[in-house]
């Protein structure tokens, strides 16, 4: 397996994204804590959070979790959802199932950086620009 290249965006990010006066690149939402959370929750939900285990739970992600992502969809079960502890693994994985040596991907840029440089180890990559102006230019 190749090696992949430092990801300077994370090693950027580790050294300022908690310290830096205004962060204003973050792609995750405002954050709260649990108890502003749980004032959101109706009963069955605040039970279900205090209850909680905070271990290891199964490999494809927790049951109940798998089940309440399928219901979201008509054709998909449990058994069909797979849950990741964030992009980095689910890009890494879906990059080393979909692309090989013989393959070339194209993706759009500027983009999370492991949407580049994962594919960058696997196979040939074309780097498409996104236009802001809308002009194509």
């Amino acid at each position: 397996m190749t090696r992949l290249p430092d990801f300077r965006l994370e090693t950027y990010f580790s050294r300022w994204e908690f310290t830096a006066r205004h962060h204003l690149t973050a792609s995750d939402a405002q954050t709260m804590t649990l108890s502003e959370l749980l004032a959101l929750a109706d009963d069955q939900d605040r039970a279900a959070f205090e209850n909680l285990s905070l271990g290891y739970t199964e490999t494809y992600g927790d049951p109940a979790l798998r089940e309440a992502i399928a219901g979201t969809y008509e054709q998909a079960d449990a058994a069909d959802v797979i849950c990741f502890a964030g992009a980095e693994e689910a890009l890494y994985l879906a990059m080393n199932v979909l692309l090989g040596a013989g393959d070339h991907a194209v993706v759009v840029t500027p983009n999370y950086q492991a949407a580049e440089t994962v594919p960058l180890a696997l196979c040939e990559v074309t780097g498409v620009a996104l236009d802001p102006t809308g002009t194509g230019q």
